[in-house]
């Protein structure tokens, strides 16, 4: 990862937290589950990427912000969604209500995204309380303001093999990946 793109106010910890994280992304290329992993109830594990990546202070936020906003993220996910629960980190709806409540949110076209920080994809065949763990990444390469690669766990489609792989991504412009890009950012 290159520095020298960098804005100049981009303080050194978050530069060395970026640099961290996408190391920590690079290192999941290729982690795979099958169709017997369970979203809601399985352990976390390499396919989710953004937690990973992001351990062990990305846990320990949700956790601690959970304690701060406990009918928040009941309203968002149910009843069951408390850290209780594996799903509640994979989700991403967790995530970004955490994100916005601690500032470091930003929806797609009001900031430049950085190498390092997280993306966030909506596609709009998914049902609303899905938790399987394909629609955040890390953003590996820009180009112009533009997000040109990530590496996200995506499900697969071949018929010789159906689960979950963590894959580097590329991201045309207006293709439907890029059209699903919905928001960047830095974790805290």
């Amino acid at each position: 990862m290159s520095l020298e793109n960098e804005p100049l106010y981009v303080s050194l910890a978050r530069r060395e937290r970026r640099e961290h994280i996408v190391s920590a992304a690079k290192m999941l290329l290729g982690a795979y589950v099958g169709n017997d992993f369970d979203p809601v109830h399985s352990l976390l594990c390499p396919v989710d990427v953004v937690m990973v990546a992001g351990a062990p202070w990305l846990r320990d936020g949700l956790e601690k912000d959970f304690s701060k906003d406990e009918a928040g993220y009941r309203k968002i996910g149910g009843g069951a969604n408390t850290p209780n629960m594996p799903y509640f980190f994979r989700s991403v709806i967790n995530l970004i209500h955490y994100l916005k409540r601690q500032g470091f949110y930003i929806p797609r076209g009001t900031a430049k995204p950085a190498i390092g920080m997280v993306c966030f994809f909506d596609w709009d065949d998914r049902g609303r309380f899905n938790f399987t763990p394909d629609r955040s990444g890390i953003v590996i390469n820009i180009d112009k303001d533009q997000v040109t690669e990530a590496v996200l766990a995506i499900r697969e489609v071949d018929a010789d093999k159906s689960g979950i792989t963590v894959r580097h991504l590329h991201i045309k412009p207006e293709d439907p990946v890029d059209r699903a890009l919905i928001g960047y950012s830095d974790l805290p």
